[in-house]
């Protein structure tokens, strides 16, 4: 009886290695076949690959198109809107982001202006800095998870990619509010025209005055809310908008005169910012974009709703980011 068991064992032993040439011959035949396939067909191929389709149109990702995030930080405050401070939920609001795609293929820079009250899915931490799943929220409020800043940065991009269909973020670089005044001094002022009655602020920011912002009143230009119009986020963003236009075009002029100003700047806003990117590297993208077409800020689609809590929600519209992403991301196929 035992060299009967050993004599069935041999054989189904014998018969699972046999099964097992058997289908690597066949895999062996059907990848030999392949590599035969004429290169008309491979070529075929290789062309439809990366093209989508996109209400009735075929497009195809645009080469060499980089993205970033850029956020700006509050810090000041209680950080979590409704929840008591803790170390791991303390890192501050993201309430300026800015999400760009530089084109090197066509030499242009876009860019989407994220609205920070966007509803989002964000990484919720417990107090003791364990991940819990997400939680629907503002966006700006992804930035306030974590103990470090490189965590908080983290939670942040997992937002805001969240909302933009899963889009790559390749660099970031997130910085204090503050340095918005820093920027201001080194440039000896932000020159501007005020776009709305701001004088809330200062008796003589009427609409349409001439000015000149340094330290805290730029910083107060573009981070002051409640108190200006209707006191929404979306009339911040247009706000904020005048003001890095005028900053970018004395930015760019301020790089032609001083090839050390970039170096200088980087070296101011090197305590207030957090980047995956070095100094080199942040030099690099800015000498190799100073003459693309820096392109208007866009924005999403969607519309404001007071929440449960009594705090401002935008909710995007359906298919809003996945069309600015084809828009701009990606090339018509003719």
């Amino acid at each position: 009886m035992k060299d009967k068991k050993q004599v069935l064992f041999r054989a189904i032993i014998l018969c699972g290695i046999t099964a097992l040439l058997l289908v690597g011959f066949l895999v062996y035949q059907n990848h030999k076949q392949d590599r035969q396939t004429p290169r008309s067909s491979g070529t075929k191929e290789f062309m439809e690959e990366g093209i989508v389709t996109w209400e009735g149109e075929r497009y195809r990702r645009t080469p060499a198109v980089k993205t970033i995030l850029l956020a700006g930080i509050d810090r000041t405050g209680n950080e979590l809107e409704g929840v008591s401070s803790a170390r791991y939920r303390s890192g501050g609001q993201a309430d300026f982001l800015m999400f760009i795609a530089i084109d090197h293929t066509n030499r242009q820079i876009h860019r989407l202006q994220i609205d920070r009250d966007a509803m989002t899915e964000a990484t919720v931490l417990s107090v003791y800095g364990q991940e819990t799943g997400t939680r629907l929220m503002q966006v700006c409020l992804s930035h306030s998870f974590g103990a470090t800043k490189e965590d908080n940065a983290r939670y942040t991009i997992r937002a805001v990619r969240n909302l933009m269909d899963n889009e790559e973020i390749y660099n970031w670089y997130m910085v204090d509010y503050t340095a918005v005044g820093t920027l201001a001094d080194m440039l000896g002022g932000i020159q501007l025209t005020v776009p709305t009655d701001m004088t809330s602020i200062d008796s003589s920011w009427t609409t349409g005055t001439e000015i000149s912002l340094i330290g805290d009143q730029a910083i107060r230009f573009v981070r002051e809310r409640k108190t200006i119009g209707k006191g929404t986020n979306e009339e911040r963003m247009q706000r904020q908008n005048v003001f890095m236009d005028a900053a970018l075009e004395q930015t760019r002029l301020a790089f032609d005169a001083d090839s050390d100003f970039g170096s200088e700047l980087l070296s101011a806003l090197r305590s207030k910012s957090e980047t995956n990117l070095s100094d080199a590297e942040l030099l690099d993208i800015i000498n190799s974009t100073k003459t693309y077409e820096v392109l208007p800020v866009n924005y999403l689609d969607g519309t404001y709703t007071t929440g449960d809590s009594g705090y401002m929600e935008f909710y995007p519209a359906e298919n809003t980011s996945q069309d600015w992403i084809i828009q701009n991301l990606y090339t018509k196929v003719l």
